[in-house]
């Protein structure tokens, strides 16, 4: 700020200077320029200096002027600037853990062929078996949504000798076919068979990536999250003014970072243990699930 108004002052003090200057000259030029100078040419010569020193003058004003009007808007930029970083920012954080009621499954299935054909059409296969095995526990068509689907070569390294030089070379060996899907269990006490059937269904191709619990609709917690952040926010600043010696002033805007979030907890499904004339059920746990919401405050500085 002092560098803005220094600018500012000098911007006026040229700007004073340079009308000096043109007064000096313009007395200058109507002295005689020696003792035999007539009134009529003295005139003339006053005349025409003036309309020069004028022209001087204005353009000088102008480069003052522009100068002066650079300083302004350098030292509004700065008054904006320090407005906008000015205050105690803080972020707070509401939270709230809650049983879940959903369960969200990640499975698929991997297969491979020695053509595209012949991969794609297991892999179909199986997945077909995986997702009627769901729909027999009770697992609607709107719970069911693909992830991802995916055909990729595969390649193996081996070594050849030509024209007497050992190197190594890719040969393709076939295709792979990978169908991915995130299922949705309502039913919590179902979890554990409908994974079982599963992987029955889907037999050596299918793949269990993991399975996570949460909270289906956090829309009636965010009332409560709501509050719980803002009064953490409230809390962080009035600390912070306390630490720092300053008063907390009022506040100057707060913004919702982001609606109740749902913290989904992978879990690794744990392995079917499977003999001729026995078979254990997956074991399958939900615990709780936590809900979070934030907010970013500003508060002004007394």
């Amino acid at each position: 700020m002092k560098a803005y108004r220094m600018k500012l002052v000098l911007g006026t003090v040229a700007l004073a200077t340079v009308a000096m200057v043109a007064v000096a000259c313009t007395k200058d030029a109507a002295s005689p320029v020696n003792g035999n100078t007539t009134v009529a040419g003295t005139s003339q010569s006053v005349e025409t200096s003036q309309k020069v020193d004028m022209a001087a003058l204005t353009e000088a004003a102008k480069a003052a002027g522009a100068e002066a009007a650079r300083s302004l808007a350098g030292v509004q930029a700065a008054q904006v600037y320090d407005s906008a970083q000015s205050g105690i920012w803080v972020t707070g954080q509401g939270s709230i853990t809650l049983e879940p009621d959903l369960a969200v499954l990640n499975l698929g299935v991997e297969t491979t062929g020695a053509t595209v054909a012949e991969a794609r059409n297991e892999a179909a296969a199986a997945m077909d078996a995986v997702v009627r095995s769901l729909k027999a526990r009770g697992v609607a068509d709107k719970d069911i949504q693909t992830t991802s689907f995916n055909i990729y070569p595969q390649y193996e390294y081996i070594e050849v000798v030509e024209d007497g030089i050992r190197r190594g070379k890719q040969v393709l060996r076939g295709y792979a076919v990978s169908n991915s899907a995130s299922v949705r269990i309502r039913d919590l006490g179902n979890v554990g068979p409908t994974l079982d059937d599963a992987a029955e269904a889907g037999g050596d191709a299918v793949r269990i990536n993991g399975i996570g619990f949460t909270v289906d609709n956090p829309k009636p917690f965010e009332t409560q999250l709501r509050e719980a952040a803002t009064k953490d926010a409230l809390a962080k600043a009035q600390q912070y003014a306390s630490l720092t010696g300053v008063s907390l002033g009022k506040l100057q805007y707060i913004v919702e970072l982001g609606g109740a979030s749902p913290l989904i907890y992978e879990k690794a499904v744990a392995s079917m243990a499977r003999a001729a004339d026995a078979f254990v059920e997956t074991p399958v746990s939900g615990g709780t699930t936590e809900l979070t919401l934030s907010v970013q405050a500003v508060f002004a500085i007394q």
